[in-house]
């Protein structure tokens, strides 16, 4: 199956495209005379487009996967960078073989500084174990950010709450379950050491973690599953060691991680507002 026609469409092509047509319809139904009905369906194909203009200039990262399906058309990008009907994975083609890149993704969902110190060095060797498995070059990238402090604080508080309350009813049972006292007690306890460190002056950093994985084939097809091998093998690997979720990142965000290569956000609310 060929990935498609190439075509340079992406939502501003899209966008022009539709703003086009709604000045050309716009133009006919108020210069052209004699039209009768027809001089109706312009107007209504002017404001119906003029309406799709502004949708897909606000979620074309939406539509676009599913136009390119459709019309079974591949994106094309400025440096001869492709992305097919899919939208899974960038494909180049370098003097007759054919390069695939796909992109995952993975959320640190607690703070790399104001975790407990002695599950680093464990936590670390895991991650040494996970990395040093796999047989495929591959890039992974770390991106860290501060945290806002007031929500931070906030919802360590929220979870030590509602810790100590399920403590407090394990407490009170008749006969209490040791192994479930000694979970909460020590997620209690875990709470109060993250807000004593952050009472210390440590700042809070969220992490987030993108990885790239590029396989070379004879053909896009080819090279498309092999990079969807390497893919699934790095979320196997690193989900199983790390017991995080990891997930093939496609469209919009597919994009976002490809122009992360080259720049990422400025600032914490730009990265926020990109992941």
């Amino acid at each position: 199956m060929p990935l498609g026609i190439k075509v340079g469409i992406n939502e501003k092509t899209l966008t022009a495209a539709s703003l086009g047509i709604t000045l050309i319809c716009a133009l006919l139904s108020l210069t052209t005379r004699g039209l009768g009905f027809f001089a109706i369906l312009a107007i209504l194909a002017s404001f119906t487009c003029a309406i799709l203009s502004v949708i897909i200039y606000m979620v074309g990262f939406i539509i676009l996967p599913f136009v390119t399906r459709f019309l079974k058309v591949s994106e094309i990008r400025v440096g001869g960078f492709e992305i097919p009907p899919s939208q899974a994975a960038i494909i180049k083609n370098v003097g007759g073989v054919y390069y695939a890149t796909m992109f995952l993704y993975a959320r640190f969902y607690e703070s790399s500084v104001v975790g407990v110190e002695e599950q680093k060095a464990p936590y670390m060797d895991l991650w040494e174990r996970a990395v040093a498995s796999v047989n495929f070059p591959f890039r992974f990238s770390l991106i860290t950010y501060i945290e806002d402090l007031v929500k931070f604080r906030e919802d360590i508080e929220t979870n030590r709450a509602a810790a100590q309350l399920k403590l407090g009813r394990e407490r009170e049972k008749p006969r209490p379950d040791a192994i479930t006292v000694d979970k909460w007690d020590r997620e209690v306890a875990k709470q109060n050491e993250m807000l004593a460190r952050l009472s210390a002056g440590e700042k809070p950093l969220g992490t987030i973690m993108y990885a790239m994985t590029t396989a070379v084939g004879v053909s896009a097809e080819a090279a498309m599953a092999a990079a969807k091998s390497q893919a699934n093998e790095l979320k196997a690997t690193f989900s199983n060691a790390l017991n995080i979720e990891m997930v093939t990142l496609i469209g919009e965000d597919l994009k976002k991680c490809f122009e992360w290569e080259v720049a990422i956000p400025s600032s914490p609310k730009d990265l926020k507002a990109s992941i």
